[in-house]
């Protein structure tokens, strides 16, 4: 494997290849590592507990010659509860497709054998999506198979913005409006630390993929929001920052963490508005 690779994300996917080429040789002819890893902006297990971490996830794609058949769908699972059941932190996430799924594009492509928060499903669609397909096809690192700019790998950068563009409006903006609403629950959920790195991070990548054509990473996104933002976002946006690389960038400025739930809904709210007007 590549040097670059993180210890937790080396140890899982070596794992989960062994036990599957035990069952099945021949199975799994591609494996390429996606998202945080392939931006170099993974971060360890460590920071906040469950849902609420804001530790990185490990995403793979997994390829195969043909359509797994029920037996072979069985051995990709008991593959992945393994490795999970051994290393459950961090999630191992990802989609198997098929060499002509991966051509073809996430629209023609069926419900497929994929696992999302560490819990495998036989037929799904989570993550297979332009972002998953782009990304392979620019950023992704093989760990088995050709390089992806040797691949047949859909990548329709139209697509992609359109994509984009409804997330924000079919997913952040009913998301700020159901964390806006005082309960409980969104207390508890807006004071943690998560909070600002999911939705600060999260809508920053999503403004930069608009505004500049070009994906980034959460870290990224955070560098592109303190470099192009308005001042007034400053200091949220530089609290995001820090919390999601531990402080080594960006710089903590709340005491009050309900404050800091207050900028972020203020910051979701204009920056979902601006982005929309850039697709």
């Amino acid at each position: 494997m590549p040097s670059e690779i993180p210890e937790e994300a080396r140890r899982s996917t070596a794992l989960f290849l062994s036990t599957v080429d035990r069952a099945a040789p021949g199975l799994v002819t591609g494996f390429y590592l996606v998202g945080s890893v392939c931006f170099g902006d993974f971060h360890a297990p460590g920071a906040g507990r469950g849902r609420l971490g804001t530790a990185s996830d490990i995403d793979f794609v997994a390829v195969t010659e043909r359509r797994p058949g029920p037996a072979e769908i069985s051995t990709l699972a008991q593959a992945h509860a393994t490795t999970v059941t051994r290393f459950p932190r961090p999630h191992f996430d990802g989609a198997v497709l098929t060499w002509a799924d991966l051509a073809a594009g996430p629209d023609a492509c069926p419900d497929v054998p994929c696992a999302q928060e560490g819990r495998f499903t036989a037929a799904g669609r989570d993550g297979v999506n332009p972002v998953l397909f782009c990304e392979l096809a620019s950023r992704g690192i093989a760990l088995r198979g050709p390089e992806p700019s040797d691949a047949d790998v859909w990548a329709d950068q139209g697509a992609l913005r359109e994509f984009t563009a409804g997330n924000l409006s079919g997913y952040w903006r009913p998301w700020w409006e159901k964390h806006r609403k005082i309960s409980a629950l969104s207390l508890a959920v807006g004071t943690s630390p998560w909070f600002p790195v999911w939705a600060v991070l999260g809508v920053s990548r999503l403004h930069h993929l608009l505004a500049t054509g070009e994906m980034t990473s959460k870290t990224g996104a955070g560098r592109y929001a303190a470099r192009e933002f308005d001042s007034r976002w400053q200091r949220i946006v530089a609290e995001s920052l820090s919390l999601r690389t531990g402080g080594a960038e960006g710089r903590r400025g709340y005491r009050n963490p309900l404050a800091r739930r207050r900028d972020t809904l203020a910051f979701l709210d204009a920056t979902i508005d601006d982005a929309l007007a850039l697709a």
